[in-house]
């Protein structure tokens, strides 16, 4: 089912009404709808009249609530522009890029950690998109890239239990995403199996960090 151009009209119409906006332009494959499929997402472009930076969060809520819950995202920004990739539960993606005509004013210090752990489930979803338009190569770097993002926070916090980002030694420690099944089956077996072992840490640290637990949900995703 193709849910992109509605989809696209109505995010339209919600940053019309939230935001000053001087034009908003369609991307990616909605610029040639014979291309889209259903591992499609809204891509739009959107041009801010000023300086001022856009309120991510406040964005985020708003699709949240015109949408459906935001299950991850993750944030790049440049000078003069602000990009948002993010995918709802249900699986829907959307790339929005702010584009300011100057350099924007300075923005404040996002949390590193929950950047990482919104990021984490936003590659896992793409990761489910790949495999399903059969590119395990990419599937299978992503899958990669969020184990490190584990390592990383787990990384981080050693740093904090030690008050030091300098160690010389470490303490033998455990890495649990390395904990895979064995990888048997094919590639997309073998990808999963990764995706879904990491899927599992990160549940276990939501816990301790506050976070939701979404493992299931991403297992929902599966088409």
């Amino acid at each position: 089912m193709i849910w992109q151009p509605a989809a696209a009209k109505k995010i339209s119409t919600l940053l019309a009404g939230m935001l000053a906006i001087d034009e908003i332009k369609l991307g990616g494959s909605l610029k040639t709808p014979a291309e889209l499929d259903k591992y499609s997402d809204v891509d739009i472009e959107i041009f801010l009249p000023g300086d001022k930076p856009v309120c991510i969060k406040t964005v985020l809520a708003a699709v949240a609530e015109e949408f459906s819950p935001v299950f991850g995202y993750e944030i790049i920004a440049h000078a003069r522009k602000d990009v948002i990739r993010l995918c709802l539960e249900d699986g829907k993606r959307f790339d929005l890029l702010f584009r300011y005509p100057v350099d924007k004013q300075p923005q404040p210090e996002a949390n590193e950690t929950d950047m990482m752990v919104n990021q984490f489930w936003f590659m896992a979803a793409m990761v489910l998109a790949k495999l399903g338009r059969r590119d395990n190569l990419i599937a299978a770097h992503l899958a990669l890239e969020i184990c490190q993002i584990i390592i990383v926070m787990q990384m981080l916090q050693r740093d904090r239990q030690k008050g030091t980002n300098i160690h010389r030694f470490g303490d033998d420690e455990a890495v649990p995403v390395l904990d895979i099944p064995p990888l048997v089956g094919d590639n997309r077996e073998r990808i999963l199996a990764i995706v879904f072992s990491a899927a599992a840490c990160m549940d276990a640290a939501a816990v301790e960090l506050g976070y939701g637990q979404k493992s299931e949900i991403l297992r929902g995703m599966l088409i």
